[in-house]
């Protein structure tokens, strides 16, 4: 077939004509599980799910289970369906490798095979992977699935919410995605609890602070607006709420040391007389152009040495609190002094 986006790969689910072999790879978790259990439950029926239906684990593929398992005839059904979960291409071995190749050049016509990138990435400038997605494309389906842009995610959820019986105004549905977070699994089901608590009529901002949960990225970005700004009472209430929450101190370093890695990005770009978002070009900001642009703003006040020594800080935390016996609170609280100091 070809390599298709979602809504070609929709029309293929809802033709029945199943492709022999399914790539489903990229950065959005949820839509990739969608998919998968999508062509699970289209290629094989339920009740005979025990017989036709087979995982592998990718850590333990071997090419002759799934030769073995494609090859078998399925039973008082249609269609067999082989899915592969995390093979990590690049580390097969290069004779491995072309044998499975071989057997993609020819594939049963009664087994749909699917490969099911969740956790381990497949880099498609490598020649291993490159290989891989080509014979695949070649005969069956490429299915890449990204986090969406931000219109897209806003008219999900206002679409969503309108099911739900609940009206949402851009306003309140890019409030819900600055406030939660891009990850679509969370946001849907945030949007769950924010329809059932409203019930009926339209959503508001407030609707949005009383119920859902705030991601540790939109936190910490706060927090960093407020180290910036010095304004201590706030930084140390994010940190308590985050705290509370369970995250570890580790955690929410990492993703402070993110917020200034992108703070420093930006000016960067600033200084050579470029758009703050021009970063993106050159790091891997797909789809998350904003986080430079609003580190942009959060940072438009401290000069590139302020926000060098910043980083200094936080490497020093970082090294300090994966090393060392020290309490790992008190690592973080000291770091956030010294930020606000330097700011």
């Amino acid at each position: 077939m070809a390599n298709l986006n979602e809504q070609e790969f929709k029309k293929v689910l809802s033709s029945g004509e199943l492709p022999p072999l399914c790539l489903v790879f990229g950065d959005e978790d949820y839509l990739k599980k969608h998919y998968v259990s999508q062509l699970e439950k289209k290629s094989v029926d339920e009740a005979m799910a025990q017989f036709n239906l087979h995982r592998i684990n990718g850590e333990n593929f071997t090419v002759d289970e799934f030769y073995q398992l494609a090859e078998s005839m399925p039973f008082m059904s249609d269609y067999s369906c082989v899915v592969v979960k995390d093979l990590n291409v690049d580390k097969m071995k290069n004779d491995d490798l072309e044998a499975m190749l071989d057997l993609f050049g020819d594939p049963p016509e009664t087994c749909v095979a699917v490969f099911w990138m969740d956790s381990v990435a497949l880099d498609e400038k490598k020649d291993k992977c490159k290989k891989f997605i080509e014979a695949i494309d070649a005969v069956g389906v490429v299915l890449r699935l990204d986090k969406m842009s931000g219109t897209q995610l806003y008219k999900l959820l206002e679409n969503g919410a309108k099911k739900r019986g609940v009206e949402m105004s851009r306003d309140v549905s890019g409030y819900l995605v600055k406030r939660v977070g891009d990850d679509l699994n969370m946001l849907l089901n945030e949007l769950d609890k924010l329809c059932f608590y409203k019930g009926e009529g339209e959503l508001t901002r407030r609707d949005v602070d009383a119920v859902c949960t705030r991601s540790l990225d939109a936190s910490v970005f706060d927090l960093s607006k407020a180290l910036v700004s010095g304004t201590a009472q706030q930084a140390f209430s994010i940190l308590n709420d985050l705290l509370a929450q369970k995250e570890k101190p580790v955690v929410i370093l990492g993703t402070l040391i993110s917020a200034y890695v992108d703070m420093y990005r930006a000016q960067v770009a600033l200084n050579s007389g470029e758009s703050a978002d021009a970063a993106a070009k050159v790091f891997n900001y797909r789809r998350r152009e904003f986080r430079l642009k609003n580190a942009a703003r959060s940072s438009a006040q401290m000069s590139m040495e302020q926000i060098r020594t910043c980083l200094d800080i936080l490497a020093d935390a970082d090294m300090r609190i994966k090393s060392t016996a020290l309490d790992e609170r008190r690592i973080l609280e000291e770091t956030m002094l010294k930020l606000m100091l330097i700011g």
